[in-house]
Order: structure tokens, then sequence, then C-alpha cells
């Protein structure tokens, strides 16, 4: 997996590297802070049959500049499994347990992470042993769930926007994430993974229903590519409709920016 010239990991201490790693497919990107223009992007999938740990093993042996020194490791996992909870009622050992009461799929191990301007804390299932082969391998590396990263930026953002409340829908690949804001206050983010065009149109409808978000007045915010059947039944029940675009933040940067996630693209906004 060739990297560009504009990459020198002879001096990999200047740079950051961010690892995105989903059920079936692993992907990085090496960027610059101080210039954010020289950024690179790389993926490799595989099938999620396959076994996670043993793939992510293989790639980090194939690819061992990836355990050198960067000046910062950031590890995204991108999942569906995952809670919101108010940080006032967070206990740090009691997470796996209220995780595995809120879901079918049990947790044998879970991570967190707090979003401070919400004072609430992600709550995500993550692989021990995977984990601890990423913690083992990579230069201290800091870990995120994708919709941690999502809200992040959502939430800088939405305090620009007009509506009250406003519910944002980010697609990639397999995944719808939902996200509700009231009052510039997030109220539900909820995945949801290898759902057909139908089946999105209606957990994003039932969603904007239990909101109790207006037709007429709330804004329903799209970011990636919609499915064209989901935008056509969405608009024939939400009358405002918008697409949310980070473009214009990374016009002069490389086209493997322009190609890149959102979670993992703002790690190096």
């Amino acid at each position: 997996m060739f990297l560009p010239e504009s990459i020198d990991l002879e001096h990999s201490e200047k740079y950051i590297l961010s690892i995105r790693i989903k059920s079936d497919g692993f992907m990085f990107s090496i960027t610059d802070p101080e210039n954010v223009k020289n950024y690179c992007l790389r993926e490799t999938t595989f099938s999620s049959e396959d076994n996670l740990l043993g793939n992510v093993q293989r790639i980090i042996f194939e690819l061992n500049f990836l355990t050198q020194e960067f000046k910062q490791t950031n590890v995204v996992f991108v999942s569906k499994d995952h809670d919101i909870i108010p940080a006032s009622l967070f206990d740090k050992k009691e997470t796996t347990e209220l995780y595995n009461f809120t879901h079918f799929n049990k947790a044998d191990y879970t991570m967190s992470g707090l979003i401070d301007s919400q004072d609430v804390v992600v709550s995500y299932k993550v692989d021990k042993d995977l984990l601890d082969f990423l913690s083992r391998s990579l230069f201290a590396p800091n870990y995120y769930h994708h919709s941690n990263l999502l809200i992040n930026w959502i939430d800088k953002r939405a305090k620009f926007l007009k509506s009250k409340s406003r519910m944002f829908v980010s697609f990639r690949e397999n995944m719808m994430d939902v996200f509700c804001f009231s009052d510039s206050k997030l109220i539900h983010s909820l995945s949801y993974e290898n759902e057909n065009a139908a089946d999105q149109v209606y957990f994003l409808l039932k969603l904007w229903e239990q909101c109790s978000f207006s037709q007429q007045e709330d804004t329903l915010y799209i970011l990636g590519e919609a499915n064209r059947l989901v935008m056509a039944r969405a608009q024939l029940y939400i009358n405002k409709i918008e697409n949310l675009t980070w473009a214009g933040e990374i016009t002069s940067w490389s086209d493997d920016a322009k190609k890149a996630p959102l979670d993992l693209l703002t790690l190096s906004l």
C-alpha cells in the first residue's frame, strides 16, 4: 500500500495517524497538522463474516509503519452498538451493565467518550481482544466511537442553524446515523446498519414523530448521499429538508480528503 511522496515517515512524529475500523473494513489517514492539505487516505475491505481481530492484526503486521510514533494516533470504531448516557448518571464501573440492560446483543466490554458540550457520554461495545492488540501495537492511541465525532461536528454547526428542532441524518456506506436536537440539546442518537431504503424511511419518520417535531417548521439535514427513495418519501412528510456539507472546509485539500468519511475527517479539521 503506497503512500504519497509528500508523507515522510522518517519523521512520523510530525503527523497525525487516524485509523477507522468497522466490521468489514479498515481505513487510515495520515495528515500533517501544519499543512492539512497534505492528507493521505487508504483503505481495505474484507468480509464481515471473517474474524475482525485476525484481519486487523494482519493489516497492521503488513503495514508496520502504523506502529511508529506519531504526533497523535487515533482509532475510530464504527458500529451501531452505542448508547448516550447523561454525564451526571455515568459510572464507569457500571457502563457495561447499563449497556447490556438496553441491548439484546450483550457486550463483554465497553468503552466511553465524553461529549463536553452536551454533558453526555457515548458508551459503546468493543472487542476486548482487539482493543488489547491495538493498545499494544499502536503508539498511545486515543479511542472514539464514530457517533461521538459526528455529534461534536454537528453540535458546532447547529449553533448557526435557524430551526429550533433539527434532525441530522448521516449516510455512509451501509450505515445511517440519526441525531436529534431540540433547543441545541441532543435528545436522540441512533445508528442503523444494513437496512433497506424502506426501513430507513420508517425509522427516520418514526423518530421524527417520537420527537414531536413539526412537519412544517423543523428541519431535516442530510449528510452524505441518501437513497433516492428515502429522500422522495421523506419529502412527502417533512417540508424543510436541506443538505449539510463539509466540502467547503476541505476545498483546497487533496482528493483523498474529499473521499474521507466525515467522522474520520473531523480528527483533522
